[in-house]
């Protein structure tokens, strides 16, 4: 733990910047790794060839492809994620898929620093601040149930300030609470940092209290209801409240009602001790690889990061939980649309401008990147081990345009 407090004080200058879609220069001088391809072809009715380097045992689904692209548009669309990738050094799992069709999935650059070796596509990444529509669809399963009501307001579930009375669910959800951001407060205070060990060697439910402890104590900095601003504070809130509505842990619930239900079995929690690979910190300038060293961040400790980004998962996982989602069997179309309704194109975890879904994630030694079309489809998942990754979101906006723009058209004929 003394260790533990020393590189997340190191980190501290990318502090305002954790799990908040916010990114630094990227001083990765890493180049992709050489792959070689294994590719499958099926001449089936409606079945394409797809590209799965580095795991060429991949199951695709059942059901018949409904990719509408022919096989020389799907080239042209790996042609360009190759390119965009390759161009930008890129070190994790890219991952792309029309419908129920996996069309590309290749991984790139290094486990870690020694050269131990390359990331595959069943390499595991921190997914961060993604983890929040988890926790926002929690919120939505509870809500249909009659168990909540996002017009609820804080004092129903925290005893506190006359303040809680004012802010509802719906604030949380859509970052309008008007709180500011628990990590940033911690992080910046080494008393805070102190406080916070002693509490995480305790047990998780000590952890996760001072936390709760430190975000109620902050207040509020602007009314409820009126101003966007981006909180981790607010997620971690919403997790707290998944428990105390279910009788649940957080992890379990998720565990039971998505992780099992999506088929993610190489989906887990910070922490859990599954990882096979390790992340780059360009604010320390080194891979955190060392067996002692591999969570000396704080989203290395399950109840720091908790409901606001600490699953950890792989790209295939991340997308079988988006085909669940798309599927229709968790949520539906009435649940979307209270998605997407928001004024401050924030909701239930996902951001919803550019006419589609999409979240990063980033911490320490992480980023990641989705974004997902529900009207053609189209999801492009770009999970990686560098943090605070320069760019990635223009990288993987680079893929997913293009490929959704292409679709739309073929699905109008």
């Amino acid at each position: 733990m003394k260790k533990f407090l020393s590189v997340l004080l190191t980190a501290v200058i990318c502090s305002s910047m954790l799990c908040s879609g916010c990114v630094v220069e990227n001083n990765n001088e890493s180049e992709p790794s050489e792959l070689v391809t294994d590719v499958e072809t099926s001449y089936n009715d409606g079945e394409v060839e797809f590209v799965h380097s580095q795991n060429p045992s991949i199951v695709e689904s059942n059901e018949p492809s409904d990719c509408p692209l022919s096989q020389a548009e799907i080239n042209k669309v790996i042609e360009n994620a190759e390119s965009v990738l390759e161009a930008n050094n890129y070190s994790g799992t890219a991952l792309i898929a029309v419908g129920n069709t996996i069309i590309f999935e290749k991984s790139y650059g290094k486990i870690d620093g020694r050269g131990s070796g390359d990331n595959t596509n069943s390499t595991f990444y921190q997914i961060g601040s993604v983890t929040k529509q988890f926790t926002g669809t929690a919120i939505l399963m509870l809500e249909k149930q009659g168990r909540i009501k996002t017009s609820d307001t804080l004092d129903k579930y925290f005893e506190g300030d006359d303040y809680l009375k004012k802010i509802t669910i719906a604030q949380l959800l859509e970052m309008t609470a008007g709180m500011g951001d628990y990590m940033q407060t911690i992080e910046g205070d080494e008393e805070l940092l102190k406080k916070y060990a002693e509490a995480a060697k305790k047990s998780d439910d000590d952890a996760k209290k001072f936390i709760v402890d430190v975000i109620l104590s902050e207040g509020i900095y602007t009314d409820p209801g009126k101003v966007y601003s981006y909180s981790n504070s607010a997620f971690y809130l919403l997790g707290i409240i998944i428990e105390k509505v279910t009788g649940m842990e957080y992890r379990d619930f998720l565990q039971q009602y998505f992780f099992d239900t999506a088929g993610m079995t190489d989906t887990y929690f910070v922490g859990d001790g599954r990882d096979n690979q390790t992340g780059y910190s360009p604010a320390q300038e080194k891979y955190i690889s060392d067996k002692d060293d591999k969570y000396l961040t704080a989203e290395g400790d399950y109840p720091y990061l908790y409901s606001a980004g600490s699953v950890v998962s792989t790209a295939e996982d991340v997308n079988k939980w988006l085909d669940t989602l798309l599927s229709g069997n968790l949520i539906g179309e009435s649940d979307f649309k209270k998605i997407e309704k928001s004024l401050y194109e924030y909701n239930y975890g996902w951001f919803t401008s550019y006419d589609c879904l999409y979240h990063s994630g980033r911490t320490y030694a992480y980023s990641s990147q989705i974004f997902m079309d529900r009207k053609t489809g189209v999801k492009v998942i770009l999970l990686t081990n560098i943090s605070f990754y320069d760019n990635l979101k223009d990288m993987a906006k680079s893929i997913f345009d293009p490929l959704t723009e292409q679709v739309a058209k073929k699905n109008k004929r």
